[in-house]
Formats: C-alpha cells, sequence, structure tokens
C-alpha cells in the first residue's frame, strides 16, 4: 500500500500489479459523511444516504488505481493540500453520470429549430449563441451543430451558430473535443445523417470537420459561481438532466446563473423529469405537445 501522500504520482496512474478489491471494507459512515461533503462543496452535488453504494462503486476504482486500501485513507488524501488538486479531475469523472447519445430529447431539438429559431431571427438575431451545459462526451452540442447545418442554416443563409459545450469532468470534454464516439452513441441517428455528418474507421464515428467546428468545448464547474458570471450572452441553455443531481439550494444557485447567462428573449431547456417549481419564478413557461422551454423575458 502507498500512503496517502504517495498517491496519484504518476508511477502510480498505471494500473497495479495486484488488485485491492478484494480488499476493500466498506466505506464507513463517518468517511461516507465526510467525503459527500467535500464533493458537495465542491460541486453542489448531493449523494443521499441511500447513495452510499454508489459512491463505493464509483471510488473503489480509484482506491485500485492508487493503490490505498481504504476509503478512509482516499479520504484523507482528497482533503490533503496536494491531493485535492492531483485528484479532482479523476473524482469529478467518477462522480458524474455520463449518459447521452446523439438525438436524445427530440422533442427539444424540434422546438429548438421550428419555434426558438425563427423568433430568435425575427428579433434581428445574425448570430445565435447555444450552451450545451453539462455537455459530457458532446454528443447533444455536435447534434444541435447538425440541425444547424441541415435544417436552419438552408432557411437562414446569413444566421451563423456558436455552440459551447461545458462539463466539469475533463475527461469527457477530451472525448468531446476529439467528436469521436462508438455504436452506443450513434444508436438513435439516422442512416441520413450517420453517411452526412460521420466518417467511420474500425467502429469508430467521427464527426465531420463542418459540424465540429461550430462547436468548441471549455471546462465549467457550474456550482463556480464567479466563472458561471463569465457565461453570457446566449440565447438558448441546454441544461438537461442536470438539476436531479442537484439539493434545492444548489439548483436555486445554478438556475438562478443560468438564467443571468441568458439574453432578454432567450430560451432555457431542462430535463423531463425535471422542474423548476419552487426552484425560479423568473422565466416564462412555454408549454408545448411533448416538451416544456422556459424564457427570459
Amino acid at each position: 500500500m502507498i500512503s496517502a501522500q504517495q498517491a496519484a504520482t504518476p508511477q502510480n496512474n498505471g494500473v497495479p500489479a495486484f488488485s485491492l478489491a478484494s480488499k476493500v471494507q466498506a466505506m464507513a459512515e463517518p468517511t461516507f459523511t465526510a467525503l459527500r461533503s467535500h464533493i458537495y462543496t465542491m460541486t453542489g452535488i448531493y449523494f443521499q444516504d441511500n447513495k452510499k453504494y454508489l459512491l463505493e462503486s464509483r471510488i473503489s476504482k480509484r482506491l485500485q488505481m492508487l493503490q490505498i486500501e481504504s476509503y478512509e485513507d482516499y479520504v484523507r488524501y482528497i482533503l490533503s493540500v496536494s491531493g485535492k488538486e492531483k485528484e479532482r479531475e479523476f473524482l469529478f469523472d467518477a462522480i458524474t453520470i455520463n449518459e447521452t447519445y446523439f438525438f436524445r430529447n427530440e422533442p427539444q431539438f424540434e422546438i429548438f429549430e421550428k419555434t426558438l429559431i425563427p423568433e430568435l431571427v425575427a428579433a434581428g438575431k445574425t448570430k445565435i449563441r447555444v450552451w450545451s451545459a453539462a455537455s459530457s462526451t458532446g454528443e447533444e452540442a455536435h447534434t444541435l451543430a447538425m440541425i444547424f447545418l441541415e435544417k436552419i442554416k438552408p432557411k437562414y443563409p446569413s444566421l451563423s451558430i456558436e455552440i459551447v459545450g461545458t462539463d466539469i469532468a475533463p475527461g469527457v470534454l477530451r472525448t468531446a473535443a476529439k467528436g469521436e464516439y462508438r455504436q452506443y452513441s450513434i444508436r438513435n441517428i439516422s442512416p441520413y445523417y450517420l453517411k452526412k455528418y460521420f466518417t467511420e474507421n474500425n467502429g469508430v464515428f467521427t464527426v465531420v470537420d463542418a459540424a465540429r467546428k461550430l462547436v468548441r468545448f471549455e471546462h465549467l464547474n457550474l456550482f463556480d459561481k464567479n466563472r458561471m458570471r463569465l457565461m453570457s450572452n446566449f440565447d438558448v441553455v441546454f441544461c438537461c438532466n442536470v438539476l436531479i443531481y442537484f439539493d434545492q439550494k444548489s439548483k436555486i444557485q445554478v438556475v438562478s446563473q443560468l438564467y443571468d447567462g441568458l439574453n432578454k428573449g432567450g430560451f432555457l431547456f431542462i430535463g423531463y423529469a425535471e422542474s423548476l417549481h419552487g426552484i425560479s419564478s423568473a422565466f416564462k413557461i412555454l408549454n408545448f405537445p411533448k416538451a416544456i422551454a422556459y424564457k427570459k423575458e
């Protein structure tokens, strides 16, 4: 076993010669409380009591990688001055859920194309700025780029678009920037879009440059007030399936800053299982047959 101070040094970033999985005991309640509090302070993500097993499962892989034998040692490490910085990226990658794929939430994309864009153009917009918050590996952002090229640009030739994808986990952002995906991510794409907007090599599907150049990805913690203040002048924000991981206080903070990041007349989409009830009354609710949008008036 290595000490907490030795953990995460370059020589220990590889897979260890032996597995510690059988040696790791269940996470003690005080350890879970300390780890949950640390995660919450940094991200606003709150693991409820019945999610301890989930946190154990995700962190156990890091224990094996670092050759640390207990959750207690791991928590001591990440709370240390050096560990807090070194382990942050790995911790964020471990605790976030990256379930996404191309053309997910199609009713929202249809509203974006057929209702929001015409309204924004009618208001005098010549450039649309779109933010894919918590973009994970980038499928949502790249889907928006394809829709723009295929459906919107032909109707409005002088219209341009800037799509910004952000996520707290650096690992998924590296995948997003490459624009390389496998079968799971493309399972909902029509053959037409697949042929036109991807190249395929040995089971890896890469988004074509025409779509990729419309998107840029940035590392961003939605719970970071200072960084969030820099996210401004957006016309549309997609922040789907994120709020469910926050507690009430965190939701209020994040939604308030999403509101501030929108231009007047801008729109917000959240996940189908999410609601702004009790979170914010600042938006006008727009009801569509299969989806809801929120407008900043």
